[in-house]
């Protein structure tokens, strides 16, 4: 049975252990070390192995900190920087850890504990002087897939992190296990995320699935969640196949879709959506471990005419808990609560806990997380009931102060991937050797793309609503207002129904392609259509409704924009449209700098 022993300091020392000092620096040949201050130029394919998620600043430059040896272990007198050890083990699987760390002379407060991906293991840890904390948790080795939509990949190493006024270990052991595995599935609101230090928590990326494994000490966590994904690319793109291969009977699947369903009409609330949440509790069963439902974590809430607030997830969230009905599968309505408390708070305090208006920062993660746990004790959710301790922990309240002086405050910011679009290369394996690469790398680039997929279908026809999506992220101008009913077909409370207000508000829509009060959102894009929203949005506003179809082609043929193998009533493939809105943000580009120069 595999078990190491790792000292920090003489007074640790055992026959048998490994020890280590401020000058071991990581490397592959022994196995363990300390990680050192670097930021290498390609961790945007991957910023979890090697770093353990954490990372320096940009702006700060080459960090030079001080890691000392000392009686009580190898410490860090440096507030928000990481104190970071990565120990290799031999093969995947789980593996219990211990962490000792000795008060010393002064105490410690405030003191962090991380493991793997950043994952939070205890929070505001305080040793008295002369006492020593000592805290086992479990962790479950195996590839994942990175940040950006790579392949699986291969990490045999645990990571452990400290951060504080004083990070210190003073030792690690590590030990092969059979403890059970929490797998955790869903998207951006539940994936792990890397951080820059030195450390700010109310500008750090976070989610609750990076965060509920301190409230248990008989499980390990995975979490295979991903940032862009839906209940099919969950399971298209790979993530799905990492879990079946290594899920035993006894483990449990948490998880947490319908951010990027609402997205797409084919994944609507009780059809495609519904069936894909059966259909990972089918397969859940059949491999012998439990899965648990967890509905959407509410958006920062928008407001009616009336006043009142509502949340454009609340059908998914239904959808989630008919289907827990359906099947006896336990539903933890993170949604439901999520949406009551923001309410309760009021939009104007919300900035503390995201960073758009999806996404969690730190503090929302910590405190979404510790509702799911406070859910799973209320409802005897098993086997999780049983493996969870006693940690309470008080409240995290956001710091303001922290927040850079030039920040948009996260309830002004729209809902954005949190991920780099600097990539060196596409991560879609399906745009090798098109002939609008070089167009979608542009894309990319301006932020257009979702960079965490592993398909884009190029080839794929485009739906009128979801072209929308995409052309306000081109245009730069969100949509503001709740829908006002212009359409048959299209509802109030769906994702599509801003972006359509907003594009009737604009003068963008030709009253040609929307006969009988119909919007047509699941209709395929035609050139000419796509033509008519770019040639408008060139244009002001109060010259929009003079230009119809024939009038916006002729002048798309002027500007350039038409592209080889446009038709006027043919749909638009998505690699088409997506370059055909690029060089739409080019002309408005340059008429903005013929204004400035003006």
């Amino acid at each position: 049975m595999y078990n190491r022993r790792y000292s920090f300091a003489e007074q640790y020392v055992q026959e048998g252990s490994i020890q280590v000092g401020a000058a071991s620096i990581y490397n592959e040949e022994a196995g363990y070390g300390l990680l050192e201050w670097t930021d290498p130029a390609d961790n945007a394919a991957d910023r979890f192995k090697g770093y353990g998620g954490w990372l320096p600043r940009p702006a700060e430059g080459r960090i030079e900190a001080d890691i000392a040896d000392t009686v009580y272990g190898v410490e860090l007198r440096e507030p928000g920087l990481p104190l970071r050890f990565r120990a290799a083990v031999p093969e995947e699987g789980v593996y219990a850890v211990t962490v000792r760390i000795h008060g010393g002379d002064e105490g410690i407060t405030s003191l962090n504990l991380y493991t793997g991906r950043r994952n939070m293991v205890r929070r505001d840890i305080t040793v008295a002087a002369g006492e020593v904390f000592e805290y086992r948790y479990y962790v479950h080795v195996c590839d994942y897939i990175p940040v950006v939509g790579k392949p699986a990949r291969s990490d045999l190493s645990i990571y452990i992190t400290t951060v504080g006024d004083i990070a210190r270990l003073s030792e690690v052991t590590i030990e092969r296990s059979e403890a059970p595995t929490l797998f955790l599935g869903g998207d951006s609101i539940v994936g792990d995320y890397d951080t820059r230090y030195p450390y700010n928590p109310i500008i750090s990326g976070g989610s609750w699935g990076q965060n509920v494994l301190q409230y248990f000490d008989g499980v390990a966590v995975d979490n295979q969640a991903h940032g862009g994904m839906t209940t099919n690319c969950f399971r298209d793109d790979g993530h799905w196949a990492i879990i079946t291969e290594r899920i035993r009977p006894g483990d449990i699947f948490m998880f947490q879709f319908g951010h990027n369903d609402q997205k797409r009409r084919y994944l609507a609330p009780y059809a495609g959506y519904s069936a894909n949440l059966r259909w990972y509790i089918q397969q859940v069963r059949q491999l012998g471990a439990t899965p648990v439902i967890v509905t959407s974590l509410s958006r920062i809430p928008s407001r009616d005419e009336d006043g009142s607030y509502y949340d454009l997830l609340e059908e998914h969230a239904e959808a989630c808990r008919k289907v827990g009905r359906e099947l006896h599968v336990p539903v933890i309505d993170l949604h439901e609560h999520s949406f009551q408390l923001f309410c309760k708070m009021g939009t104007d305090a919300l900035g503390g806990y995201f960073n758009d208006a999806a996404h969690t920062n730190d503090y929302g993660a910590v405190l979404m997380a510790q509702y799911i746990a406070s859910e799973i004790k209320r409802q005897q959710i098993e086997p999780l009931c049983s493996l969870m301790n006693d940690y309470d922990p008080a409240p995290w309240t956001p710091d303001e102060s922290l927040r850079p002086p030039t920040q948009v405050s996260p309830t002004d910011k729209p809902e954005r991937p949190i991920l780099p679009t600097d990539l060196p290369e596409l991560p879609y394996v399906d745009c090798t050797g098109i002939k609008q690469l070089a167009g979608i790398k542009q894309a990319m680039a301006r932020g257009l793309l979702d960079p965490c997929l592993k398909y884009f279908h190029p080839e794929a026809e485009l739906p009128r609503g979801q072209f929308l999506f995409q052309f306000f992220k081109a245009a730069q101008s969100p949509p503001k207002r709740v829908y006002q009913g212009r359409y048959c077909d299209i509802y109030k409370y769906e994702f599509d129904a801003q972006n359509v207000q907003a594009a009737l508000d604009a003068e963008l829509i030709d009253e040609a392609t929307t006969p009988n009060d119909r919007f047509r959102p699941d209709d395929g894009l035609t050139g000419s259509e796509l033509l008519s929203f770019i040639v408008r949005a060139l244009h002001e506003p109060e010259e929009r409704a003079k230009l119809g179809l024939a009038a916006c082609e002729m002048q798309a043929r002027a500007l350039g924009l038409i592209w080889d193998g446009y038709e006027r009533d043919g749909k638009v493939n998505r690699a088409d449209c997506t370059v055909a809105l690029v060089e739409m943000m080019k002309l408005a580009d340059a008429a903005k700098k013929r204004a400035a120069d003006v």
